[in-house]
């Protein structure tokens, strides 16, 4: 049987009482039905202190002491053994996949870089703070972790490791008034975010505002009140970063890949890294083949009468609208890239993929000359 309270314990009580009587009102709605239950507890327990408490009121003490309810945020896991958080950047990468992860990760960092020590950043963030602190201010958002996985769900991303494992849900497990509260937020809060890099653009910051990579960054710089006047490296450091590229996660559960990457991440070797990424992706949670969304999600079917010759052929002449001056060389050179280079655009207008091998050279000059 646990000992009475000391009076000093009952004056804290008593204390706590007097400070928390007009508070509820200022608590966001899923926080007051905790305090509500403190200050039942600390009034059961001053009741029975003087030997004032019913039955009744004794057992509803006991029933509230048993079931203590969650910290916020407590649901979601930081332990550091958890499979989400095995990466570290003191590791040698030996893998393909932790090399690929290692180059995303640096690609990240150098995009980053590339704007955020612009004097322009710290004057739109001090205008635009205190309106996306207010947005956000209902959920409680305790720290950095809290920060990151609710904004990157905000916005409808997340960060995939080399094992697979991916940034938890912050909602999975949280209250239900807590994630209809989000729903609620989440158009506002994308809105405003959106609404500063737009200005931070507009002040001459070379950043893309339409990259969510870009918005998880000023989401922290924000609700964080990071310290801008310290090197750009070490600011980089302290963050959550994304490579300036998604994939379409509703795409890759049919099996279909479909990447983007902002004007800052049209880089073949990133492209490159972010398709095959995609395709891991979309073998895990799509059923194959896993193929561009092109006709159903299939290879572009070539009707019988058709030869493949002249199929190829129609697909070159639309890479010309667009790049007239191409020839046979670069486009076996460009053949992996994305559909921002003549090889990587007829790769997809023919419905194919990187590791297919693309046309002989000389097959491509007789084709450039029949249709010249």
């Amino acid at each position: 049987m646990d000992p009475p309270p000391s009076s000093e314990q009952l004056a804290d009580l008593e204390a706590f009482l007097r400070d928390t009587q007009d508070l509820g009102l200022s608590l966001p709605a899923w926080m007051r039905p905790r305090l509500a239950r403190g200050r039942r507890i600390a009034e059961l327990t001053l009741r029975a202190a003087r030997a004032e408490v019913t039955h009744d009121e004794r057992r509803e003490l006991e029933e509230l002491a048993a079931e203590e309810p969650p910290e916020p945020w407590s649901w979601v896991k930081r332990d550091a053994g958890q499979p989400w958080t095995r990466w570290t950047d003191d590791r040698v990468p030996r893998t393909v996949a932790e090399k690929r992860h290692k180059r995303q990760k640096d690609f990240a960092e150098r995009a980053v870089a590339g704007w955020i020590g612009h004097p322009a950043i710290g004057v739109e963030l001090a205008t635009a703070r205190p309106r996306l602190i207010a947005i956000v201010e209902p959920l409680v958002l305790l720290d950095q972790l809290i920060v990151t996985l609710v904004t990157s769900h905000f916005l409808g991303a997340g960060a995939q490791y080399p094992d697979g494992s991916e940034w938890p849900n912050p909602f999975v497990g949280a209250p239900g008034e807590l994630g209809a509260l989000a729903e609620q937020i989440q158009p506002s809060f994308v809105l405003a975010v959106r609404e500063l890099a737009t200005d931070i653009q507009s002040a001459g910051v070379p950043l893309d505002p339409d990259d969510p990579a870009v918005l998880l960054v000023l989401s922290q710089l924000a609700l964080l009140q990071v310290n801008l006047d310290r090197p750009p490296t070490e600011i980089i450091g302290g963050l959550n970063i994304w490579p300036p590229g998604f994939i379409d996660r509703e795409a890759a559960v049919r099996g279909q890949v479909a990447t983007w990457s902002s004007r800052h991440g049209r880089d073949i070797d990133f492209q490159r890294d972010l398709d095959a990424i995609a395709e891991a992706v979309a073998a895990r949670l799509g059923p194959p083949p896993i193929r561009p969304p092109y006709a159903g999600g299939g290879r572009r079917s070539t009707p019988a009468h058709e030869p493949v010759q002249e199929a190829r052929r129609r697909a070159l002449a639309e890479v010309l609208l667009t790049f007239p001056n191409t020839n046979a060389g670069e486009l076996r050179r460009t053949w992996d890239g994305d559909s921002g280079t003549p090889g990587g655009l007829l790769r997809t207008n023919l419905a194919l993929l990187p590791h297919d091998p693309p046309p002989s050279e000389s097959t491509l000059r007789k084709d450039l000359h029949q249709i010249g």
